[in-house]
């Protein structure tokens, strides 16, 4: 008797699992009830490292595989250097939304908001790490004048600085340096056109800066550009409703 008492009330004692109308529930002894929700099961994100990529992926893995069951893929432009791609939540799993894929520009140089360099640095930096714009052959002339004058003075009235050059004992250049220049560092996606950007020029003796001058348009700029490119190479997927692109 003993036996069977503790063995009934141990049978009493374990929670109860109870399903009512599709909805999985625990039922404790003391009555407290609590919603069983079934682990959802997910494909890993796979990380990108180029837009082409992105854009192989979706046309063959993601519409071949998936777009049978009428899901269509989201892709956002988060920031400058990331592309990402999602679908519908699965309202059978706590409306987990799945990512499928993210592509992040890891490989490109790069330039900060300020940036100070010598003279025969910043003319290097021009021929590696821009593309090129109707100012570009301005600014890498101005450093080649400064850097091979033997003599250079400097005279900066907060507007402008006016730089005078001399070249052994006969030439003397005087000329008044713009201070506003159009460029376009390697900031996002390299397959993109790399977005302009204004830039404030200061020139002293230990160098050239290049400040930011835009207030930091160029980031949206950039992920316009990465949106219309998407847009252009995935035109028929976004035409059969496969696909969504959007900022």
């Amino acid at each position: 008797m003993l036996k069977e008492f503790v063995q009934h009330i141990q049978e009493t004692a374990k929670p109860q699992i109870v399903e009512i109308g599709g909805v999985t529930y625990i039922v404790n002894q003391g009555g407290n009830i609590k919603e069983v929700f079934p682990r959802a099961v997910l494909p890993d994100t796979l990380p990108l490292n180029s837009l082409d990529a992105l854009v192989k992926l979706v046309k063959t893995e993601f519409v071949h595989r998936i777009l049978g069951d009428k899901t269509v893929l989201y892709i956002t432009v988060p920031d400058h250097l990331t592309v990402r791609c999602f679908g519908h939540p699965d309202y059978d799993q706590r409306a987990v939304r799945p990512v499928y894929y993210e592509a992040n520009a890891t490989d490109v140089p790069g330039w900060d908001e300020r940036v100070q360099l010598p003279f025969e640095e910043m003319q290097i930096a021009l021929r590696t790490r821009f593309q090129e714009t109707a100012d570009t052959p301005y600014i890498q002339k101005l450093l080649t004048e400064i850097s091979t004058g033997a003599k250079i003075t400097f005279n900066d009235n907060g507007v402008a600085t006016t730089v005078v050059t001399k070249k052994g004992i006969d030439l003397q250049n005087n000329e008044t340096i713009r201070p506003i220049i159009t460029l376009r560092p390697y900031r996002t996606f390299q397959e993109i056109d790399q977005p302009e950007s204004v830039f404030l020029i200061r020139i002293n003796e230990r160098g050239i800066s290049f400040i930011e001058a835009d207030g930091g348009m160029w980031k949206l700029k950039a992920r316009e550009t990465i949106k219309a490119f998407l847009e252009d190479k995935l035109a028929n997927e976004i035409n059969a409703g496969a696909v969504v692109v959007a900022l």
